[in-house]
């Protein structure tokens, strides 16, 4: 009979449903801010991209990257209190992170826009002090740091082998401080 199942029509279709499953999955784009994609763009189509909008600012290579970085104003980007915008990019020119410096009054905004798209996996929001948020997404992790004693905030797009590296030479370095101060005594 016509709707009958048969065994090769089972495979075909949990073959095809595989294969959709994998098509959705990389269909599905990666950490997006401000037009770019972490982990995608390059220098290049960065820098093509905002040199029509505003004056780059060129800086000497990332420490943790070792790949070039620059920064702009916020002026050109028409988000409301961004300040400035830094652009990392790691040894093979593909953007690693985005550091956004923004008024620090934009921290409710930015946290509902962001976790529209992203997971909340930790936050704290005092009524005084300082008011932090951290987001996953699937390559990346999303901070977003407002001081208590500062009028401004940031927002940093980081991939995760970047923030990996940065806390791992980050202890490696406070552990040698330490080594260093207790040799003294």
């Amino acid at each position: 009979m016509y709707f009958e199942s048969k065994p090769m029509d089972k495979f075909v279709r949990s073959v095809f449903f595989t294969l959709a499953l994998l098509v959705c999955e990389f269909a599905i784009a990666g950490t997006q801010v401000l037009g770019f994609e972490i982990g995608v763009s390059t220098v290049d189509q960065v820098k093509t991209t905002v040199a029509k909008q505003t004056i780059i600012k060129e800086q000497e290579n990332n420490k943790w990257t070792n790949g070039p970085q620059f920064h702009t104003d916020g002026s050109a980007y028409e988000v409301r209190g961004l300040k400035d915008v830094m652009y990392i990019f790691d040894d093979q020119k593909k953007l690693t992170a985005v550091i956004l410096t923004m008024n620090k009054d934009s921290f409710d905004s930015v946290l509902e826009a962001v976790s529209a798209k992203y997971k909340v996996v930790s936050q704290q929001r005092p009524f005084v002090g300082d008011q932090y948020a951290k987001l996953k997404s699937k390559d990346s992790i999303i901070e977003i740091d407002a001081p208590h004693m500062s009028f401004t905030m940031e927002v940093r797009y980081i991939r995760d082998d970047l923030m990996k590296r940065f806390n791992e030479q980050s202890a490696a370095e406070e552990q040698a401080k330490k080594k260093k101060d207790a040799s003294k005594f």
